[in-house]
């Protein structure tokens, strides 16, 4: 969040600090201001041919921050941004998998190992390298397959086999921030490790308290251990100036953070209790959207939106609306790990972003200086596609294919074209990729929400089973105990929780008597919102 006033004292600490750093930041706290500034700082004394290494957990928090930092100025041209799985493959494991065998191999990502049964002993790496290990991976190397579920594991073995490839890491990049660490696994966490033992300092951001991905095997357990390692000093940044102050004060109480300030008259977390189930609340939402944008200023309905716990709900609540919406669904391209894949669905992104032309997108991928040919080449099919209709795109496929190839040719990827063309020959997963317009209530589950933010929030399915689900560890119920807190601190203005008397049971397709989740009593939460009957 940008500080038109400039960088708070919390915030000022850590731009100004040395050293390795850990930073427990809050919603709101205006965390990405605070990289791009400290990032504009480090950049500002490096030489031109330095960079950092930015880490973020998805593809859209790095292209936000790439583009944040572009703002300000400074030269990224040696920099990475990108998602972890990208650092590996593209900066450690393609560039140097070749001194193994002093010679260039041809490298494919390879999605499941399971298809490759005469590797399935490289499961067991995430317990350690033996002999046998070891040579599996070297053979599977030999054979150009780069495991996607094992790259971590495969850049580290690289990384320390291979002195080029530490030698040019350290040569080209001064730092290496992560972001979101709570939700690193044990081996982004010692490849950090790795990077700071090679010289490069380290600047790891995340909040315990939004750690939602323990079921990927994330955990908040290494942002915690090095809040106690002695090589780190610790910053937080609290203020959230994101969301009103009742809406701050609720989510704390929600974890059991007393607050001093006590109670609010001006309560913006609303309990809605109404008869009847997702079809009724739909119906009930929609009947006081109007109300509700007049109450806050609000005035567009994309700033509005709905949060579920799960698929099969939102997907309900987008039927019954009644009122122009638009529901966020994955599909083959976001969920995948090629790097091409990536790219297309970059580049769809790029194609429905009224913000973004054709030139913006070859200079990304291109200097019209220094490589005016592939500029000029990159310039014209992306002017081809933007200059398409959706509905002609799979008539286009050779274009994209031809534009990925000539952007990464190292990565080519018949399973992302597939991909691609399972995307394209489905205009609801091609909307996906269209920003909802300006009339439209966002709907979504309360994971894909984490890094959005809204004006009004809809919390659905804050149900007894369903959240927390019963029967489950203390960390799992920590996880959906993180959710909701994720899910109440993505609304600035106010947050509405909605109760029905019946909820619906995607994976038996009926309606079962709905109970409030405990969540809505516990710590005295119950004290910090207004309760509502529509």
């Amino acid at each position: 969040m940008a500080n038109s006033m400039g960088p708070t004292e919390e915030q000022q600490k850590i731009i100004d600090a040395a050293g390795n750093i850990v930073v427990i930041a809050r919603p709101g706290s205006g965390k990405t201001y605070t990289i791009v500034k400290k990032i504009e700082k480090i950049l500002e004394k490096s030489y031109e041919y330095q960079g950092i290494i930015a880490i973020s957990y998805t593809k859209k928090a790095s292209r936000e921050l790439e583009q944040r930092c572009k703002m300000t100025g400074i030269s990224m041209k040696s920099s990475f941004f990108g998602t972890i799985d990208n650092f590996y493959i593209s900066e450690i494991i393609m560039p140097f998998v070749k001194y193994f065998f002093n010679k260039r191999i041809e490298l494919q990502v390879e999605a499941e190992l399971e298809k490759y049964p005469q590797y399935t002993i490289l499961r067991n790496i995430k317990n350690g390298i033996n002999s046998q290990i070891e040579i599996a991976l070297i053979n599977a190397l030999a054979e150009g397959h780069i495991f996607l579920e094992i790259s971590g594991e495969t850049a580290l073995f690289v990384l320390s086999q291979i002195p080029e490839a530490r030698e040019y890491i350290q040569a080209k990049y001064t730092h290496i921030f992560i972001d979101e660490y709570q939700d690193c696994g044990n081996i982004q966490h010692e490849i950090f490790m790795k990077m700071i033992s090679m010289g490069l300092l380290g600047i790891a951001v995340g909040d315990i308290d939004q750690a939602i991905y323990a079921f990927a095997n994330r955990y908040s357990k290494y942002l915690s251990e090095l809040t106690q390692n002695k090589k780190f000093q610790n910053f937080r940044i609290s203020k959230n100036h994101r969301c009103h102050e009742s809406i701050e004060a609720y989510s704390l109480q929600l974890l059991g953070i007393s607050q001093k300030k006590g109670l609010y008259d001006d309560k913006r977390v609303f309990c809605v209790s109404c008869e009847g189930n997702e079809i009724v609340l739909s119906k009930k939402i929609a009947e006081r959207i109007s109300g509700i944008k007049e109450e806050y200023s609000i005035e567009h309905n994309c700033q509005i939106g709905i949060l579920c716990r799960s698929k099969g709900s939102a997907s309900k609540i987008s039927e019954n609306l009644g009122i122009n919406n638009k529901l966020f669904i994955d599909n083959a391209l976001d969920s995948s790990h090629f790097q091409w894949s990536r790219f297309f669905a970059d580049l769809l992104r790029d194609y429905f972003d009224e913000e973004i032309f054709p030139i913006d997108v070859a200079n990304r991928y291109a200097d019209e200086e220094l490589d005016r040919k592939n500029h000029k080449r990159i310039l014209r099919m992306v002017k081809i596609i933007f200059e398409s209709v959706p509905d002609d795109f799979i008539k286009l496929i050779s274009t994209f294919v031809k534009l990925a190839d000539l952007i990464y040719p190292e990565y080519v990827s018949k399973e992302a074209i597939r991909e691609l063309e399972s995307v394209l020959k489905s205009p609801e997963q091609l909307e996906g990729y269209r920003p909802p317009a300006n009339n439209e209530i966002c709907i979504m589950t309360l994971h894909k929400s984490k890094g959005l933010e809204f004006d009004v929030v809809f919390h659905m399915d804050l149900y007894d089973w369903v959240f927390p689900r019963r029967s489950i560890s203390p960390i799992e119920y920590q996880q959906d105990l993180n959710l909701h807190y994720v899910g109440v601190t993505r609304a600035k203005k106010a947050c509405y929780i909605m109760q029905g008397t019946y909820r619906y049971r995607s994976y038996k397709d009926d309606y079962y008597e709905a109970k409030p989740s405990p969540f809505l009593s516990i710590n005295g939460v119950q004290n910090y919102r207004n309760n509502l009957i529509w």
